[in-house]
């Protein structure tokens, strides 16, 4: 009888282990967020901390596991204070999770992440226990000022980089690579359903000095300054971010993926029956809006300007014209002289 439990108690307490060892045993408790395991073959159970419980967010505890479920551990600890093997199932599902993240690295495919906390230049994600830095210039398509609006949401991203390192792993992703993919591909039907002439609708994404660009049935056109309005305009004070206008196809590269937009083309040209407009013999007024030495130019309406020649200016000798007139100046003067191919008016203040 000795002999046999001399025998038993060699059989129970046979199973060597030691830290870093993957062990499988079955859940006997579960207390406090805390899981007891059972260690076949070794004379001390295990415990999994609640830091070392691997729990998807937004669930619980006893969701996941169950008394008696057989659960996959790795050894941290030969003995804590009480006696127990510290253990972690965290660990496992962090190797499992790499082997996974490493083979969609390799086939370039996509990963959902989810958002944790937001530090200097990006965010913390995190996918099954990894964690997985995005800078913020890989975040979106445009500048992001308020990072913090992304944290607790699940979005799609590219590994772009994974370096295992001595003591860390660093992987990096971004979520700008897979955003350009599909606007790209926007693009690409929208330039198969626009057409030069087409009237179409637009949103106003950006205004710079030289233009306006407006989103288009998913691909963004420019309207260059010089096809805002026939005369010269304050971008500025006509337009806002956000803005739903009318616009114009006027030319379209499908090559390049550019479309050239126009708010002038929609309205008529003023240069249009001039003329009948401006009659010669007739006294008209403008305002003075530019010089130069040989005169100064005159605004009679939007898109259309005359010379007011220097010699037709006064009576007086002068030297320039901004002896005897000033920028802003409404004046009057009598036509003599209309063009309409070149596009030409004279006027002469001398016979006022």
């Amino acid at each position: 009888m000795e002999n046999n439990e001399q025998l038993d108690y060699m059989n129970n307490n046979s199973t060597s282990i030691h830290v870093g060892k993957r062990i499988e045993g079955p859940i006997l408790n579960i207390v406090n967020d805390e899981i007891y395991v059972g260690i076949p073959g070794y004379k001390k159970d295990g415990i999994i901390p609640k830091n070392e419980v691997y729990i998807e967010a937004g669930k619980d505890i006893n969701e996941v596991y169950n008394v008696g479920d057989t659960i996959e551990v790795k050894v941290l600890s030969l003995s804590n204070s009480d006696g127990y093997v510290i253990l972690s199932n965290t660990e496992i599902i962090k190797e499992s999770s790499k082997r996974e993240l490493i083979k969609k690295y390799e086939n370039n495919e996509a990963i959902e992440v989810k958002v944790d906390q937001v530090i200097k230049g990006g965010i913390i994600s995190r996918y099954n226990g990894l964690q997985i830095f995005i800078p913020a210039s890989h975040i979106d398509l445009n500048r992001i000022d308020d990072l913090s609006t992304f944290i607790g949401k699940n979005i799609l991203v590219k590994i772009i980089e994974y370096k295992e390192e001595r003591y860390k792993t660093r992987i990096v992703g971004s979520r700008r690579v897979l955003l350009e993919v599909e606007k790209e591909q926007r693009e690409k039907e929208a330039l198969e359903t626009l057409n030069v002439g087409d009237i179409v609708k637009g949103e106003v994404k950006n205004i710079v000095d030289y233009g306006v660009f407006v989103d288009v049935n998913g691909i963004e056109g420019l309207i260059h300054v010089s096809e805002i309005g026939w005369g010269k305009v304050k971008i500025k004070n006509l337009f806002k971010v956000g803005d739903i206008i009318d616009v114009k196809v006027i030319s379209i590269d499908k090559e390049k993926g550019k479309v050239s937009l126009s708010v002038k083309a929609l309205t008529e040209d003023p240069w249009t029956n001039i003329e009948e407009k401006y009659p010669v013999g007739n006294i008209t007024m403008g305002k003075v809006v530019r010089f130069t030495d040989f005169g100064a130019f005159v605004e009679l309406e939007p898109g259309v300007d005359a010379l007011l020649h220097i010699s037709k200016i006064s009576n007086q000798r002068i030297n320039h014209p901004s002896e005897a007139l000033k920028i802003g100046e409404v004046v009057k003067a009598v036509i003599i002289d209309v063009n309409n191919e070149k596009k030409r008016i004279s006027l002469n203040m001398k016979e006022i």
